[in-house]
């Protein structure tokens, strides 16, 4: 089977009928997501729906089944002509999910667990409080992914990372005219997701620095809210962050990657 060029409203409607044929519900990690690469590719049977997107030098795939046999069955079936990633949101792990992910040749990589606050710290930003501007964004890219895994952690395109700088969503730490480290976030309202924070000073004070500036223009904006992830195994972050007041909701992220080259 192969995944042909496609739309999101084609996947759509895919889904729905599919939906509409679904006696005992369905499982799916697609919410109408912000797609990152501008292509899309589908492949669908009569029970379940498979949809790629080109995102950085791989395919993110979502899915759509009301039987997951067939679900299984499909992604064996299906030739990717790269590296696929897949990621599952859920409370509760589901072995039935895990089983048709990983007896189709999808390996786990990492589960990520989401953390909220409702009380962010209300700090003041330092004097030299810099956001970035358009220029830094090659910069800030390539320290993205020097720090982060461009497979879970989402990682933005250049032209989403600028549309973060116009909005003033990217604190820096300009040393010697180089980037040396940077707070991302995204507000959706009256929430702030706490997308990245790096820092290649390996000096923990500027690290501190950066997360103070964070909470300092929080606290400026009147957000009070957010929510960040955190790899399960990352237990020194979780703890500090925990030590700022976020907590664990119970929300988990699980990981498959599909290797072009097993």
């Amino acid at each position: 089977m192969k995944l042909k060029p496609g739309t999101l409203a084609s996947a759509h409607e895919q889904m729905a009928l599919v939906k509409a044929q679904s006696t005992g519900g369905f499982s799916t990690n697609y919410f109408r997501q912000e797609m990152v690469g501008p292509q899309i590719f589908t492949a669908a049977t009569a029970r379940s729906v498979l949809l790629a997107n080109d995102e950085h030098d791989f395919f993110r795939l979502y899915f759509f089944t009301n039987d997951l046999a067939d679900l299984e069955q499909t992604l064996r079936d299906v030739n990717f002509s790269g590296d696929v990633v897949a990621g599952y949101l859920t409370k509760a792990a589901d072995e039935n999910i895990a089983a048709a992910f990983q007896q189709s040749g999808f390996n786990p990589i990492a589960t990520y667990r989401r953390m909220v606050t409702y009380r962010l710290p209300p700090r003041q930003p330092n004097p030299a409080l810099e956001y970035a501007i358009a220029a830094d964004v090659d910069q800030i890219h390539e320290g993205l992914f020097q720090t982060f895994n461009k497979y879970t952690d989402h990682l933005p395109t250049k032209n989403r990372l600028l549309d973060y700088v116009v909005k003033q969503q990217v604190i820096v730490n300009r040393q010697a005219g180089r980037i040396v480290g940077a707070v991302c976030f995204q507000l959706q309202g009256p929430l702030v997701n706490y997308n990245y924070l790096y820092n290649l000073s390996l000096d923990g004070l500027d690290f501190l620095r950066l997360q103070n500036n964070f909470y300092g223009v929080m606290h400026q904006r009147g957000i009070r809210a957010g929510f960040l992830w955190v790899n399960q195994t990352a237990t020194r972050l979780a703890a500090l962050h925990y030590s700022m007041g976020w907590r664990f909701d119970g929300l988990q992220d699980y990981f498959y990657l599909r290797s072009s080259v097993n």
